[in-house]
C-alpha cells in the first residue's frame, strides 16, 4: 500500500497531526457505535461471535480515511424542493449532482459535518512559493446557501432524507461488510450527495468533509455461511465496475 502524501509542514502547519488526531477520535467513536451494534447482533443472530464488530474496527490495519472535495456546481434554475416533512421526491431531476448514490463496502463510515467555502473569495490555488508565514484562516459559510444541498439517504422503503450532522458532531454510515456480518441485520445506506443551488452572489461554492472507512482485515471472514473472506469481498466489489 502506498504512503500517505502530506503537504509541506511549512505550507500547511499542523495539518498532517490535525488530521490524524481526528482520524483517530473518529475510530475511537466508531469502536462506540460498533460495541452497540455488536450487542444488538448478538441478541438477533445465533452464533454470533459476541465483540466481532468492536474488535474488527479496533484492531484493523485497512481503515482508511479520505478528505473529499465537491467542486463548485454551474449554477442552475432548475432545483427541487424537498416535501414539509423532509423528504424529498425520488422523481426530483438534481438529485446526485455532487455525487452519485452508492453505498460504502466496509463496516461503519464515520463522517464529519460538511464545511461549505466560497471559492470566488478564497481561491484555491498553490502559492507560487512556500512562505515561512502560516495562510491566513479560510472563512467558512455558515452553512450551504441552498438549504437542499447535502448529504442524502434512501431508508429501505425507497424514502430519501436529508441527513444533517451538526458542526460539534460526528455522523455514522453502515456499510455492505457490515451488511454480510449481521447477515442483513443492518443494511448498507444507500447515499448520495447533492449540490441543489449551491451558489451565493455569483460565487462558487464548494463542499469538504471527512470521511474514514472502518474495514476488517483482509483474512476476516465476513460471511460465516460461506466462509468468504473480507479480500475475497473486495474483489467482488471490484469486479462490479468492471
Amino acid at each position: 500500500m502506498a504512503s500517505n502524501v502530506w503537504p509541506p509542514e511549512e505550507m500547511l502547519p499542523g495539518f498532517q497531526q490535525c488530521f490524524q488526531d481526528l482520524c483517530n477520535l473518529i475510530i475511537d467513536t466508531a469502536v462506540l457505535v460498533a460495541r452497540a451494534c455488536d450487542r444488538y447482533a448478538l441478541a438477533k443472530i445465533e452464533g454470533y461471535e459476541p465483540g466481532y464488530l468492536e474488535r474488527v474496527v479496533r484492531t484493523s490495519t485497512t481503515t482508511k480515511a479520505r478528505l473529499l472535495h465537491y467542486f463548485p456546481q454551474v449554477p442552475t434554475d432548475q432545483v427541487d424542493q424537498p416535501t414539509a416533512n423532509g423528504l424529498l421526491d425520488e422523481d426530483a431531476t438534481d438529485l446526485d449532482t455532487w455525487c452519485t448514490t452508492h453505498i460504502d463496502h466496509g463496516c461503519l463510515t464515520g463522517l464529519t459535518s460538511a464545511v461549505y467555502i466560497d471559492e470566488s473569495a478564497h481561491c484555491p490555488t498553490l502559492p507560487s512559493k512556500i512562505s515561512s508565514t502560516s495562510p491566513p484562516p479560510l472563512s467558512f459559510l455558515p452553512s450551504a446557501p441552498d438549504p437542499n444541498s447535502g448529504l442524502y439517504i434512501r431508508s429501505r422503503t425507497g424514502a430519501i432524507t436529508k441527513v444533517k450532522i451538526p458542526a460539534d458532531c460526528l455522523g455514522f454510515q453502515t456499510g455492505e461488510t457490515l451488511q454480510l456480518i449481521t447477515r442483513g441485520n443492518f443494511q448498507a445506506v444507500p447515499h448520495f450527495v447533492r449540490a441543489g443551488g449551491a451558489s451565493v452572489d455569483g460565487g462558487q461554492v464548494a463542499r469538504n468533509t471527512l470521511a474514514v472507512f472502518t474495514q476488517p482485515g483482509l483474512d476476516e471472514i465476513v460471511d460465516r455461511t460461506t466462509g468468504k473472506t473480507y479480500a475475497q469481498f473486495c474483489r467482488e466489489v471490484a469486479e462490479r465496475f468492471k
